[in-house]
Parts: C-alpha cells; sequence; structure tokens
C-alpha cells in the first residue's frame, strides 16, 4: 500500500490524476486533514485523517503502508521520519524545493538541515527538488500574475526583469515524483532537482502569459529600490502580491540542470508557454478569468 500526504494540494490534485491511470490504482490510501475538501476525489478512496505534525495520527495511518509519497511541506519531514521508523517502513519519497539554494529564501538554511535529516535518517529515500511550481489556482505565483495581468493595462517590472527564472509546470512535478515511486531501484537514495523545459527571465515570463491570454499589456520598470521599499511595506501590511524576499529573488537566478532526473526517471518538462496556457485554460474553467 502507497499513502500520500497533501493530496488536495497543488501538485497533489495532478498527482491524483496521474495515480488514477497508474498500476498503482487500487493500492492507494491518502492522508488528509479532517477540513480539507475531498469532494472532487472518488467516494471510494481510502482516507486517514490527521496533522502531518502530529506523529501519533502519522504513525496509525502508516499501519499496513510499505511506501509513502510526502507532498506536504518538508518542514513536517522529521515526523514522517519518526512514524515510518515506528511502523518499519523504508521507502519515502520527499518533496523540499530549490529555493533551499537560495540566498534570499527565508527558510533556505532548514530545508538544507531537514533534507540532510533525511540523507541521514536510514530510509530509501529519494529527495524531489521542484522550482516554482504552477499550474492552477492553487499556485502561489504564476496564477496571481495571471489574473492581474488580465486585469490591468500597465504592469510595473522590478528591476530590469533580466533575472532568470525556471518555473516547473504541476503536471510535469506530478509525473517525476510518480516515475520515482514506480522506479525505487534507479533512485533510491538520490536527489533531483526538477524545473521546467527552459530558463526565461522574468520579462519572457510576463510576455509568455501575455500571450496565453491573447492581450497586450503595457509593461514598465520601476527601480529595484522603489519595489523593495514596497516589499518592506508588504512584509508590514501583508497583501498576497509583494514582500521584500520576493522583490530579492527576482535579482536572483533561479535555473537548474534536471539532467539526472532526464537520465533516471525520463523526466521531459513542457515549456512555460505551453505551461502557461494550461494554467490560463484551468483559471477560465475555473471561472476566475
Amino acid at each position: 500500500m502507497l499513502l500520500v500526504t497533501g493530496i488536495t494540494g497543488l501538485t497533489g490534485r495532478f498527482l491524483y490524476k496521474k495515480l488514477k491511470a497508474s498500476s498503482l490504482e487500487q493500492n492507494v490510501c491518502y492522508f488528509v486533514r479532517p477540513t480539507s475538501d475531498t469532494s472532487w476525489m472518488e467516494q471510494d478512496e481510502i482516507l486517514h485523517y490527521g496533522d502531518v505534525n502530529d506523529t501519533e495520527t502519522l504513525t496509525a495511518a502508516l499501519s499496513g503502508v510499505r511506501q509513502v509519497i510526502h507532498l506536504v511541506n518538508i518542514r513536517s519531514s522529521p515526523q514522517i521520519i519518526e512514524a515510518c521508523k515506528r511502523q518499519g517502513i523504508q521507502r519515502v519519497i520527499f518533496v523540499n524545493t530549490t529555493g533551499m539554494y537560495s540566498k534570499y529564501q527565508q527558510y533556505a538554511e532548514l530545508y538544507r538541515e531537514l533534507e540532510q535529516g533525511i540523507v541521514d535518517s536510514g530510509l530509501d529515500y529519494t529527495i524531489i527538488r521542484p522550482t516554482m511550481i504552477y499550474g492552477n489556482q492553487q499556485d502561489k505565483n504564476i496564477h496571481k500574475l495571471i489574473l492581474l495581468m488580465n486585469k490591468w493595462r500597465f504592469f510595473p517590472v522590478p528591476g530590469n526583469g533580466n533575472a532568470l527564472m525556471q518555473p516547473i509546470y504541476a503536471g510535469d512535478l506530478a509525473d517525476v515524483i510518480l516515475s520515482a515511486c514506480l522506479r525505487s531501484k534507479v533512485s533510491s537514495r538520490k536527489a533531483y532537482n526538477v524545473a521546467g523545459q527552459h530558463p526565461l527571465t522574468y520579462n519572457q515570463l510576463l510576455h509568455e502569459i501575455q500571450d496565453a491570454l491573447g492581450k497586450r499589456v503595457s509593461m514598465f520598470h520601476i527601480p529595484i529600490s522603489l519595489a523593495k521599499l514596497a516589499g518592506r511595506i508588504g512584509d508590514v501590511v501583508p497583501n498576497g502580491l509583494v514582500n521584500y524576499e520576493r522583490i530579492q529573488r527576482l535579482e536572483e537566478d533561479k535555473t537548474f540542470d534536471y539532467s539526472k532526473a532526464k537520465q533516471d526517471l525520463d523526466f521531459n518538462p513542457i515549456p512555460f508557454s505551453e505551461g502557461v496556457r494550461h494554467e490560463v485554460q484551468a483559471l477560465r474553467y475555473n471561472g476566475l478569468l
């Protein structure tokens, strides 16, 4: 039996569809919060309710399980490790983030420490490190840009907009997670960076969003110092759009080599131009555009 945490999140919803079409379909259960919306899932799914930060409920849910996919934030990995050890489970796939390499990500050092804890745990682990994930209204960044560019005629760009980024489509991330699950021998005790097909600048990313929306937006650049001031204000008065860390990271190249995942797991991501069209379609389908 395979247990998956975080199935109701962005990546989880994409992974759910992949699992339903895979050879694992009849051997999966899900660990969800009592308040999670599971109405979109098939009615006969095996659901265990609890909190990933509560080792006791995790341990109970893992009875009879042989493998775990942990999609929930890596900060709960110590509880997963402890619960797996209690139940004698060896095989776990963890999802971390390439944010662990960032100079500006506030949790980067913690993510590195937690990953080292996984490596030292003695478990048969695979670690998947995605870049910024997008795909529908559940993502934390791209869908907000889409909604704003659909609404505004003018769009501010902090700094020169030339820093590189490589967002990953949630469907591609789900594919590589499932591949790691099915190819446990080759992916055992390995960590993989995964990203979109090609890097692109922030300017290029915004133009791709315009094209996906089928509209023109006049973009103008503002001094990075002014954007950072707005970020400081956003830290004090949260707005969901701008904070100091996000502005800082717009000056940082975020590109990653995914050749190891391609070799071991047949990882073959789509370009952002294709992925953002899928996201625009998803937002329209859900009545957000």
